[in-house]
């Protein structure tokens, strides 16, 4: 074929792809749900990921390239393109891949079961749309071990990986397999951590002798969290906050312990706060009280207790 015939090719591919953009963007909107491949620095920040390694040159497959380093506005999860701007772009990557040159390998890091492009991001959206089942990349891979759930939606992904990580530093799933700690708001699971880490150093101070991370865990959870869970369970206070759980109130209370110290008066424990909380409930109606406390802070400073 001569390079006109393949630009007009290319040039219906382009259409036609901008067309399934266009579709699966009325879609999301319809859903609710994000169609746009996901963002590598945010998964990065999540995990704190160490340096890559390079493992060669290898034919990954396409489904499992998720996200892209800078570009992932430009392209939907299937890799259609969501600007017009991208055209010559992708009818010039397109015509080469019908010439003799071909293409080079594309750049990608590997994070658990999934990859994020690095260079390449129309060469991957042409080999779809042409039905390629793979494509040759220069990979980089980190050496954590997680899964990421390839069409999950970038809340949900982040909530995974971070009780992934939780539970890879702690051991809880271990030591307490029934623990219960789940969130429905991402980048919750350091604040456990950190609350863990000054448990930790206070016994240091308390008894005089080194106690290690793994020592203060189960003590953390039998002395800090589960008292409150249980105060929480005894009352109808999760109740006000449907669709949340008891490990988003626990964290709530625990990030805003100082603001609700001054509404509700000086408290030694997560669980003695709790529990002035329950008593204002039993005096007063949940509604209005709940309502009390979403204006003192207001909606965008509760997202883990929305109504």
């Amino acid at each position: 074929m001569n390079d006109s015939t393949n630009r007009q090719i290319a040039l219906k591919s382009f259409r036609k792809a901008r067309g399934q953009a266009m579709r699966s963007v009325l879609q999301a909107k319809l859903t609710g749900r994000d169609n746009r491949l996901l963002p590598f620095d945010v998964i990065r920040d999540e995990l704190r990921l160490l340096n890559p390694l390079y493992r060669g040159v290898q034919n990954i497959r396409l489904d499992d390239i998720v996200g892209s380093i800078g570009r992932y506005d430009d392209f939907t999860r299937e890799f259609m393109p969501l600007k017009e701007s991208t055209k010559e772009r992708w009818v010039g990557v397109e015509a080469l891949a019908y010439s003799d040159l071909g293409w080079p390998p594309i750049d990608v890091y590997k994070v658990g079961n999934v990859y994020f492009i690095k260079d390449g991001n129309h060469r991957t959206a042409v080999a779809r749309q042409m039905g390629n089942i793979g494509i040759e990349a220069h990979v980089w891979a980190f050496p954590e071990e997680v899964e990421i759930d390839p069409d999950g939606e970038l809340d949900d992904i982040l909530i995974a990986l971070g009780r992934q990580q939780f539970m890879k530093r702690t051991e809880l799933d271990s030591v307490v397999p029934s623990n219960g700690i789940n969130f429905t708001s991402a980048g919750r699971y350091p604040e456990l951590i950190a609350q863990i880490e000054n448990l930790r150093g206070k016994l240091t101070i308390i008894d005089d002798i080194e106690t290690t991370f793994e020592q203060a865990v189960p003590l953390w959870y039998e002395l800090i969290y589960m008292p409150t869970i249980q105060i929480i369970r005894e009352s109808a206070l999760i109740k006000q906050f449907p669709g949340r759980t008891e490990a988003d109130l626990f964290i709530w209370l625990s990030i805003h312990r100082d603001q609700l110290v001054g509404r509700y008066g000086e408290n030694d424990s997560l669980a003695t706060l709790a529990q002035k909380l329950v008593d204002q409930y039993a005096e007063d109606t949940l509604e209005r009280v709940s309502r009390q406390v979403r204006n003192l802070f207001g909606p965008d400073e509760l997202p883990p207790l929305e109504e």
